[in-house]
């Protein structure tokens, strides 16, 4: 007994489903297709190679049987009957209304894949187009009304690719349903040197046939890239924004950019920095990956095109870069009692180019200096703990947008008892 199996189709894409009027028996594999994938008939059978022995059989319950062909000749007035290629039955249960079927040897109707040899086109960067060798037979059946109709045959072209999703390229498999008649397939141009595969139709596949065609390795030429920026932090618990957004911070911002670009295709890098205002005054390296310090407020446009060996294709994308607005804010009492709050004297800050600060007391004189405005004083002068008091300070700066800063004013130191 063979393995039965039973086809239907929603907009030809071939399901496996229960159609319990009829059933075959015999030689070899066969599909029933039904449903969505026929028109305007009950079902047609196709079997894999056809023999004496192959039979349609009406499950339904019933107490009589009438079988003629679409002709009008008489088969049989049993359940079953023996079947022949390219042939449609008619059958009449208990008098009632007739069913249709049709019957192909499949085996008769096989696709010839003889050849797949890709053609580059103008748009050759994004898409290729695959010609078709071969020949495809159509599966022809006549309908309720003896009108002529055709079964959809579908083949699968698959190939390796990449794809770039979440920050990386991955190998994938590409797929894609072709309909014959077949000359040319278009395709995604792929990102890596591959083969195409084109195989099928559907029913070849149900019916355990292997008929396949591949076409030589091609040699991918399409690039892409996909830039990325992540800001190199500083140690600075006192640099206020340092890190607003993934791209947007305290000046002078110090980014690292990768290129993502798909490899090996891809051999040439362009990279062009500049500020929005001044687009035509831009720095530019050649660089797979760089690491870059914007040094002035301001937003800066991060611009890459990829070129691959041969200069055939190239792909641009770019990102977005904001160095905030420069202030600094100076607290005015500061706790160096070694509790981990407030232990040093130290400004809040943003974007600051350069900077200087003197700190003075009245018993002591100048008791502090630092050009760094991520550095704060401890409280101690010569190593020795400083007293509680008033001191006084002087800073000049200059922000990344320019701006300047000369501030002076008094901070005071204040200790508890037994503080270290």
């Amino acid at each position: 007994m063979i393995k039965r199996i039973v086809v239907s189709s929603v907009l030809f894409l071939i399901t496996i489903v229960a159609y319990p009027q009829f059933t075959a028996s015999g030689t070899g594999k066969y599909i029933q297709v039904t449903g969505n994938a026929v028109k305007n008939i009950d079902a047609v059978f196709l079997f894999n190679g056809i023999t004496s022995d192959n039979q349609v059989q009406f499950t339904g319950s019933a107490s009589s049987y009438s079988w003629t062909t679409y002709g009008g000749t008489f088969v049989s007035t049993d359940s079953k009957i023996s079947v022949e290629d390219n042939t449609g039955y008619i059958l009449t249960v208990d008098g009632g209304t007739p069913y249709y079927i049709w019957v192909i040897d499949y085996s008769k109707y096989l696709a010839s894949l003889n050849s797949l040899t890709v053609f580059e086109g103008t748009d050759k960067c994004s898409s290729i187009a695959l010609n078709f060798g071969g020949t495809i037979p159509d599966l022809v059946y006549y309908d309720k009304n003896n009108s002529k109709q055709t079964l959809t045959r579908q083949f699968n072209l698959s190939y390796a690719d990449l794809e770039y999703s979440s920050g990386q390229w991955s190998g994938i498999t590409r797929s894609q349903t072709v309909t014959a008649p077949i000359s040319s397939i278009q395709v995604d141009a792929p990102y890596k040197d591959t083969s195409f595969t084109l195989s099928g139709d559907q029913y070849a596949t149900l019916l355990g046939i292997t008929a396949s065609v591949a076409s030589d390795t091609y040699t991918a030429i399409r690039v892409e890239c996909h830039p990325e920026g992540s800001i190199v932090e500083r140690d600075a618990a006192n640099e206020s924004g340092r890190k607003i957004s993934t791209l947007e911070g305290s000046g002078p911002l110090n980014v690292s950019l990768k290129s993502n670009a798909n490899l090996p295709v891809t051999q040439f890098y362009e990279w062009k920095i500049y500020n929005v205002v001044s687009p035509n005054n831009y720095l530019r390296y050649t660089d797979t990956d760089l690491r870059y310090v914007f040094n002035e407020t301001g937003t800066y446009k991060v611009l890459l095109t990829v070129t691959n060996s041969v200069g055939s294709c190239s792909y641009t994308d770019s990102l977005n870069v904001i160095v905030s607005s420069s202030f600094i804010d100076v607290p005015n009492v500061f706790t160096p009692n070694g509790d981990g709050k407030n232990d040093q004297f130290r400004v809040s800050y943003r974007s600051i180019g350069d900077y200087k600060i003197l700190l003075y007391s009245s018993w002591a004189g100048r008791v502090y200096t630092s050009t760094d405005p991520a550095q704060g004083w401890d409280g101690r002068v010569g190593g020795r703990l400083a007293p509680p008091g008033v001191y006084y300070y002087l800073i000049t700066a200059t922000g990344t947008d320019g701006k300047k800063f000369k501030l002076k004013g008094n901070v005071n130191l204040l200790r508890s008892k037994g503080a270290n």
